[in-house]
């Protein structure tokens, strides 16, 4: 069921970076929940956009609200980008599957590449301990970090151009330190997934990854997500496709076929 969202903010980050907040009495969320929005009143354009929810806002149940944080790439973003509070937006959500709590006996580590921190900021507030590996393409980007230094987490940086922390990918520092006893949590571009479920498996850690893809409904029906599992012979519905706006868009690493993806 579609609800009425309220703009209570729409506040300019960065050069084109966004945080949006929606106040529409939004039923209990977790991290990895994602949201379709409708950006306009009228049929142009047609197709709502997918945003990871980055935290909620007040009291669970009536007056409740959502925290989005989003970044323009196109049409649909722009026109965002242009709403201002006391607007009202569609919006469909909480949607998908989400992270489940972090369990106390793992070494936790979050990987995030860029606006891949979205989903992890929930998750942080319940991983004591954890470390943060973020991976972005200069210094400029790293000022997502600002809500997860105020927690006091481990935090190693790397960027592609060597303008904050490490120069490289990411994924590098992730190949040092982890064990069997390690859960790894991620979100970001497909590569950077790929390779972190590859040096995960290797050394006997446990990886949830968060999926982003394009989507049109965000229920499971347009089938615009799809994507292949390895264990597609196992499974008795004989299932060889998993959609990512209903099944995911959390998956475990190894269930995920990356030579297709």
């Amino acid at each position: 069921m579609e609800l009425k969202a309220k703009i209570l903010y729409n506040d300019r980050l960065a050069e084109g970076y966004f945080r949006l907040g929606l106040s529409c009495g939004m039923a209990e969320v977790r991290a990895g929940h994602f949201v379709m929005l409708k950006v306009s009143n009228g049929l142009d354009p047609l197709l709502r956009r997918p945003l990871g929810i980055y935290r909620p806002l007040g009291a669970k149940g009536k007056g409740a609200g959502v925290e989005l944080l989003y970044r323009v790439v196109g049409r649909g973003t722009g026109i965002l980008s242009l709403k201002r509070p006391g607007e009202t937006l569609g919006v469909l959500g909480p949607l998908g599957n989400g992270f489940a709590d972090p369990p106390e006996d793992r070494k936790i580590v979050m990987l995030a590449g860029g606006m891949g921190i979205v989903p992890l900021y929930m998750l942080a507030k319940k991983a004591r301990g954890a470390t943060l590996l973020f991976g972005a393409r200069t210094k400029k980007e790293t000022f997502l970090l600002k809500d997860f230094r105020a927690m006091g987490l481990k935090i190693k940086t790397a960027t592609e151009d060597g303008s904050a922390g490490t120069k490289g990918f990411v994924t590098e520092l992730l190949a040092s330190g982890i064990t069997p006893e390690t859960t790894v949590y991620a979100c970001g571009p497909v590569g950077m997934l790929k390779a972190a479920a590859m040096i995960t498996n290797k050394a006997g850690a446990k990886c949830l990854v968060s999926l982003e893809r394009s989507m049109a409904c965000g229920i499971g029906v347009c089938l615009g997500c799809a994507v292949r599992t390895r264990a597609r012979h196992e499974e008795k519905e004989n299932r060889f496709y998993k959609m990512v706006c209903s099944d995911g868009p959390v998956f475990d690493s190894e269930e995920i076929d990356w030579d297709v993806l």
